[in-house]
C-alpha cells in the first residue's frame, strides 16, 4: 500500500492570495507526522498574523489493489482522508474531516 500526502494553504489577504507550499507548513517534519490539531494551529496563527481568513488542508491517499467487474484489479485510491481547517483573525471558522472533498474546498483549489 502507498501513501500520498496534498498539504497546502491559501491565506487571503487583503493584497490578494498567497499560496503556502506545504514544506513551509511541515517545518521539517514527515507528511505522515502532521497531525489535524498541527494543521489547524498553523492556519490559526497564520490568520492572526495576516489578518484574514486562511484555508489549510491536508489529504491521505492511500493507493492499492481494488478489484474491479471483469475479475482482474486496478492499482488505485482505495481509501482518503481530507481535513479542511478556515480560520479567520485567529477564530477557527470551520473543521472538517471528510471522505473525499467537497464543496467547501473548491474556492480556494
Amino acid at each position: 500500500m502507498d501513501l500520498e500526502y496534498n498539504i497546502s494553504a491559501r491565506i487571503l489577504a487583503k493584497g490578494g492570495t498567497i499560496a503556502v507550499p506545504a514544506g513551509e507548513i511541515l517545518q521539517g517534519i514527515a507528511p505522515a507526522d502532521l497531525t489535524e490539531d498541527a494543521l489547524a494551529f498553523f492556519c490559526r496563527e497564520a490568520s492572526i498574523r495576516h489578518e484574514c481568513k486562511v484555508y489549510a488542508w491536508m489529504d491521505r491517499e492511500e493507493y492499492g489493489n481494488a478489484n474491479v467487474f471483469n475479475g482482474g484489479s486496478d492499482y488505485e485510491v482505495v481509501n482518503e482522508v481530507c481535513f479542511l481547517c478556515v480560520c479567520e483573525c485567529g477564530k477557527e471558522l470551520l473543521r472538517e474531516r471528510t471522505d473525499r472533498w467537497n464543496d467547501k474546498i473548491g474556492g480556494v483549489l
